[in-house]
């Protein structure tokens, strides 16, 4: 085992309106391979400022400098949110074949672009990832892989949103043409989060996962890695409404680096550790990212779930963010049919509110702060934080 202390700080421009300022230590991890530490030591730096990112609202792209194997410069981009004025690499440590990095970052986070955000979080209902091709699993015989992706990204949301956790159901494919109510509206059934009690409802679709053919062969070996596709399409739905809400599209391109009749299993450590792996976390790094900004400033909406007298429970909880003593607005919940004979979920006033005294990892309890307005409270009404 060897301990390496290096120190690099830089600056970069500020903001010129007001700020708050917090430092932030991550730490990043990277393997060595083939005795290239120069090469572990931008990946872990590069997981490290990912995880900054993501853990504080800053958005961070990078230019990274290497001469002898030394980081001489590293420059940083910021959007969006949040901006480093600092970064300093505290640390390295290099053990066995692995290469673990300390990271502290100055995050400077503008008021003009926050939202007044109640600090709740949405549960995401994450099914098992449709796939447009699934001949295109053979190559390397990943035939679970639209489940452990599933699995992956409800991780990857878990570990590092900001604003959402994930009910990961990756071993449930849902039918989107049986599910979707309304195809010219892309709107999907109450159903699906009513049953798991989530937010919003996020459907990830792989649309490519070809691979090109080597460039060349010799003596019937590989002469280089073919290069493998990853394209991937996701749709965040609305769980009350159906309604969609955001959608986005991205898609990379990655190295195969392994033999061509080998079977990679995709809930292996050594699938995603390849290039092909990490370059899909990437990828699912930034949809994180993308959907927090998403729901940055959406309220979260819960509701009632079951009532007696004054007594209501939400299913909101403590993974929701919610505490003891929060107060809730009830906003009572029609539902009216649309010209298609759908039915359709409006708001209607209510002057009843709430107060939260018990509080599970999943649900709340509330007492009616006016008795007199529990007559008109119903189930599936819905709760917003005041």
């Amino acid at each position: 085992m060897k301990l390496i202390t290096l120190l690099l700080v830089i600056t970069c421009s500020l903001y010129s309106q007001i700020t708050v300022a917090a430092w932030v230590v991550v730490k990043g991890q990277a393997n060595i391979v083939d005795g290239n530490i120069s090469k572990a030591r931008e990946d872990a730096l590069e997981q490290a400022l990912t995880y900054a990112s993501l853990n504080n609202g800053a958005k961070f792209s990078s230019t990274q400098t290497i001469n002898n194997g030394q980081l001489v410069q590293d420059s940083f981009t910021i959007n969006q949110q949040s901006q480093a004025s600092k970064v300093e690499l505290i640390n390295e440590l290099i053990e066995a074949d692995k290469l673990t990095i300390m990271v502290r970052v100055d995050v400077i986070q503008s008021h003009e672009m926050q939202c007044d955000s109640q600090q709740l979080k949405a549960a995401i209902l994450v099914p098992q990832s449709l796939i447009k091709d699934r001949a295109q699993l053979r190559y390397g015989n990943i035939g679970f892989f639209e489940k452990n992706l599933s699995q992956r990204l409800g991780d990857a949301i878990d570990n590092h949103s900001m604003a959402s956790f994930a009910h990961i159901h990756a071993n449930e494919r849902l039918d989107v043409e049986q599910a979707l109510v309304d195809i010219r509206g892309y709107r999907l059934p109450s159903w699906l989060s009513e049953i798991t009690d989530s937010q919003y409802v996020l459907l990830p679709e792989i649309i490519d996962i070809s691979t090109d053919p080597a460039e060349s062969q010799m003596l019937g070996l590989w002469s280089s890695d073919p290069n493998r596709q990853f394209q991937i399409r996701l749709s965040l739905y609305h769980g009350i409404s159906g309604e969609q809400v955001w959608s986005e599209s991205y898609a990379t391109v990655s190295p195969w680096e392994f033999e061509k009749q080998e079977t990679v299993p995709s809930n292996h450590q050594r699938f995603w550790l390849s290039a092909y792996g990490k370059s899909i976390d990437k990828i699912l790094a930034n949809v994180v990212e993308d959907i927090d900004s998403a729901l940055s400033c959406r309220p979260i909406l819960g509701q009632v779930v079951a009532k007696q007298h004054d007594r209501v429970i939400l299913n909101l909880g403590r993974r929701h963010g919610i505490k003891v003593g929060d107060n809730f607005d009830l906003v009572l919940q029609q539902n009216i049919p649309d010209r298609f004979d759908k039915m359709r979920a409006v708001a209607g006033k209510s002057r009843a509110k709430i107060i939260i005294d018990q509080v599970t990892e999943k649900t709340a309890t509330a007492v009616l702060v006016d008795k007199n307005a529990s007559y008109n409270v119903q189930i599936n009404d819905l709760a917003i934080k005041m």
